[in-house]
C-alpha cells in the first residue's frame, strides 16, 4: 500500500508539474556551459527535496483517510530528509536557524510514531511542553547565532508552528501544515529574489521555492473540504 501510493502520487505529481524536470535539465545546461556551480549538488537537492515534498504530500492523503499508522511513518520520512537538507543549509549555506528547531519537528514526528504504532502516548510531549521548549530555542537563537532581522521573524514562526504540530486533530494539523509550507514558499521566493539581484542566483532555493509551490497548490485545493470539517 505504501509503494502503491508512493508512485501514484508520483505520477499524479509527474503529470501537473512536468515543467519541473524541463526546467532543471536547462539549469543543468546552463550549469555545464557556465561551469559555474555543481551539476551533482544541484541534483541531489533537486531529489531531496523533490522527495521530501512527495513525502508531505503522500502524509496528507494517509490523515485525511485517518490511517494513522502510515501518516506517522511517512512524517517520519519527511521529517528525516527535511533534517538532511537544514544539515546542507547549516554546513555549506551558515544557516542555523533551520537546524536548531529541527529538534522539535523530530520530537512532534516521534511523538506521533509512539502514538500510532507503539500506542504509547508520552504525555509529556504536549504543545506546551514544546512552547517551553521554543523559549529556550528562541533565547539560544537570539542571543548566541548570529541572524538578520527576518531570521527572527523565522525563528518566531518555527517556535509557534511547533509548538502545534503536537496535535493529533486533523483539521489543526492541516492549517498547521498550509502555513508551514506557505511561510517555506516565501521564504524561499525571498531568496531566490534577493540572489538574483546580487546577481548570483541561488539553484538551491530556486528549487526549494518552486517544489513547496507545487505542495503549497495541493493543500489549497484541499481547503473547500477543510473549510466544511468542524472538528
Amino acid at each position: 500500500m505504501f509503494i502503491k501510493l508512493f508512485f501514484t502520487k508520483l505520477k499524479d505529481f509527474s503529470k501537473q508539474n512536468w515543467w519541473i524536470y524541463l526546467l532543471l535539465a536547462i539549469c543543468l545546461g546552463i550549469v555545464y556551459i557556465t561551469g559555474k556551480w555543481s551539476i551533482l549538488e544541484i541534483v541531489i537537492i533537486f531529489l531531496a527535496n523533490f522527495l521530501w515534498n512527495l513525502f508531505i504530500m503522500i502524509m496528507q492523503d494517509y490523515y485525511t483517510s485517518w490511517n494513522n499508522k502510515l501518516w506517522a511513518i511517512n512524517q517520519v520520512v519527511s521529517v528525516s530528509i527535511f533534517t538532511a537538507l537544514s544539515l546542507y543549509w547549516y554546513i555549506f549555506k551558515d544557516q542555523s536557524q533551520y537546524l536548531l528547531w529541527q529538534f522539535m519537528y523530530i520530537a512532534a514526528a516521534l511523538n506521533t510514531l509512539l502514538i500510532f504504532v507503539y500506542k504509547k502516548d508520552l504525555k509529556i510531549l504536549n504543545e506546551y511542553s514544546f512552547l517551553a521548549v521554543n523559549i529556550i530555542l528562541f533565547f539560544v537563537f537570539i542571543n548566541y547565532i548570529e541572524h538578520q532581522n527576518f531570521h527572527i521573524l523565522q525563528a518566531i514562526w518555527f517556535s509557534l508552528i511547533t509548538s502545534w504540530l503536537v496535535s493529533i486533530k486533523d483539521k489543526v494539523r492541516y492549517w498547521l501544515n498550509i502555513v508551514w509550507i506557505f511561510s517555506l514558499t516565501f521564504w524561499s521566493l525571498w531568496g531566490v529574489i534577493s540572489s538574483y539581484y546580487l546577481w548570483s542566483l541561488d539553484w538551491i532555493a530556486l528549487w526549494y521555492f518552486l517544489l513547496t509551490w507545487t505542495v503549497l497548490i495541493f493543500y489549497i485545493k484541499l481547503l473547500p473540504n477543510y473549510l466544511k470539517k468542524t472538528e
